[in-house]
């Protein structure tokens, strides 16, 4: 069973944004990951550690936010480094 079914449409939602954030802007992490088939696994990561911005920024009502995305990239940027 695929873990993406069993989130909330919420959580959904916030997935699919991280997804389309992640490959545009960390495009070499993105098909690493995909590669190495643990794409979903990352992201379901992400989400818990992004949750407090898409609160604040108020997901989705305010999804094209540029403030969102920049806290947003800078979190994904964090973790990536914490992979390292």
């Amino acid at each position: 069973m695929n873990p993406i079914n069993l989130l909330e449409p919420e959580d959904r939602e916030r997935y699919d944004y991280l997804l389309l954030v992640f490959e545009v802007e960390f495009e070499e992490n993105y098909f690493a990951f995909l590669i190495g088939n643990i794409l979903c696994y990352e992201l379901l990561n992400l989400l818990p550690l992004c949750a407090s911005l898409f609160d604040e920024f108020g997901f989705p009502e305010n999804e094209d936010s540029r403030l969102l995305r920049y806290a947003i990239i800078g979190t994904i940027a964090e973790y990536l480094e914490g992979e390292k």
